[in-house]
């Protein structure tokens, strides 16, 4: 992070090293505390996703929740997760997409917890959707919700150069839809690596030419700091 110039950043935690134990997510984010906060990983339709996420906030200082599930993300279980969310003040990201129908099941349930502020991972798997015009109404209507926010990160920024010139305006429908101020850069290091993490940094500050300074500070940044406003660089940075 010094390297590349990063003052704060969110540690979110990958479904395929720890699985559900957020322990040592947790830990490495109080040890470079206020500059990291940890986001850790639950399956909400779990039947103790709520205490489960009341216990790594409270014990453990989780200060945000991925949710992974083989569930739909509007299944009725997963409502307790978001009421404690709600109550607890944290914000959730939520893993998969790629389809229409996976996106309007988000934005279901998103509808029903409009205090809850939420945001798929990975620009919701646009990247990868074979019918990507049917993704971006689908994410159009996801942006009407207020507190509908969004994750990009180098598994779409990426693949933008090589997108045909139709397909880059409807990559840029996408974001105008969310604004850049409901949207959050992510680097996806260690599982994107190229040109290490000062490479992925540098692939967020240049992937999209037409955004302005200020709309790329709002995505490399501003609206993490707006999520998690404990965030704090470190005195000598």
């Amino acid at each position: 992070m010094d390297q590349a110039g990063v003052a704060c950043a969110t540690l979110v935690q990958p479904n395929g090293t720890y699985g559900l134990d957020n322990s040592y997510q947790c830990d490495s984010a109080k040890q470079y505390t206020p500059r990291t906060v940890a986001v850790g990983i639950l399956d909400p339709a779990a039947h103790d996703a709520a205490d489960k996420l009341s216990y790594w906030v409270n014990e453990h200082g989780m200060s945000g929740v991925r949710l992974q599930s083989p569930a739909e993300p509007d299944d009725a279980r997963c409502d307790p997760l978001w009421q404690r969310a709600e109550r607890l003040g944290v914000p959730i990201s939520i893993g998969g997409g790629g389809q229409p129908e996976k996106v309007d099941r988000m934005r279901n349930i998103g509808a029903r917890h409009p205090n809850v502020i939420f945001a798929p991972d990975h620009f919701a798997g646009w990247s990868g959707a074979e019918d990507k015009a049917a993704m971006t109404f689908a994410l159009e209507r996801l942006a009407m919700l207020p507190n509908a926010y969004l994750r990009i990160s180098s598994t779409s920024l990426g693949p933008y150069a090589d997108l045909t010139a139709p397909e880059k305006d409807l990559f840029r429908t996408v974001i105008e839809a969310f604004t850049p101020q409901r949207l959050m850069w992510g680097s996806n290091f260690p599982s994107s690596r190229a040109g290490g993490y000062i490479g992925q940094v540098k692939l967020g500050q240049t992937a999209l030419p037409w955004l302005s300074d200020a709309d790329r500070s709002w995505m490399m940044g501003k609206t993490a700091h707006k999520l998690w406003p404990m965030l704090q660089a470190p005195v000598n940075g």
